[in-house]
């Protein structure tokens, strides 16, 4: 029979309880703002620009900025693994931790998918870029637009220089185009008006 949990685990439990949490928050449709404000700041302390909290504004739902900083109106777009189900797992991993007695009862079955092929993250922001410059949405908006593309996919290298074409992006009518990606922040394309720390670096 298994003991009562100790003290040490029973405030282990309450603490991934909390964030847990918290983690379901964050990736919710309410923390969707937040979200968006964490990725600009993400991008800016790597490139590195300095910042105060206070300078990124999110626009509402609707708009299509999402985040405001000084003269940079950034559309964020997250690129994950294809078919990667984040609010599924989250949502099933809150319910079974929050429902734990045991630090034992937080361990279950994992979600399974299939191994991604190996992708060029130049090629996969371009791609999306291209996409969305081409939808209705952001057809006639995309000229006033900084676009930062999140890359969180797997099986993945970094941007080299030699990769950027500047005269194919420049083609899809962004105001820029940036991309985070782990540890890299990297300014693809900025076009006429687009702020100064987003020209990229030749």
């Amino acid at each position: 029979m298994i003991g009562e949990p100790t003290a040490d685990e029973r405030t282990l439990l309450e603490e991934m309880k909390r964030s847990w949490s918290e983690n379901l928050r964050f990736y919710s449709n309410a923390g969707k703002e937040e979200r968006e404000r964490w990725v600009v700041a993400e991008f800016l302390t790597r490139l590195p620009v300095p910042f105060g909290p206070n300078e990124l504004r999110s626009h509402v739902q609707k708009s299509k900025v999402d985040v405001e900083f000084r003269d940079a109106r950034f559309q964020v777009k997250e690129i994950p693994d294809p078919n990667f189900r984040r609010g599924d797992e989250i949502k099933t991993t809150y319910h079974r931790v929050m429902n734990a007695k045991t630090l034992q009862d937080t361990v279950g079955p994992g979600f399974v998918y299939d191994v991604p092929r190996v992708e060029s993250v130049y090629d996969l922001v371009r791609d999306t870029a291209r996409e969305l410059a081409c939808s209705a949405t952001y057809e006639d908006h995309k000229a006033t637009l900084d676009l930062l593309c999140y890359v969180t996919r797997t099986r993945v290298s970094v941007i080299g220089v030699k990769e950027v074409k500047p005269e194919e992006l420049s083609l899809l009518g962004w105001r820029s185009i940036s991309c985070l990606i782990g540890n890299q922040a990297v300014a693809l394309h900025a076009g006429p008006g687009a702020p100064t720390f987003l020209q990229p670096l030749r």
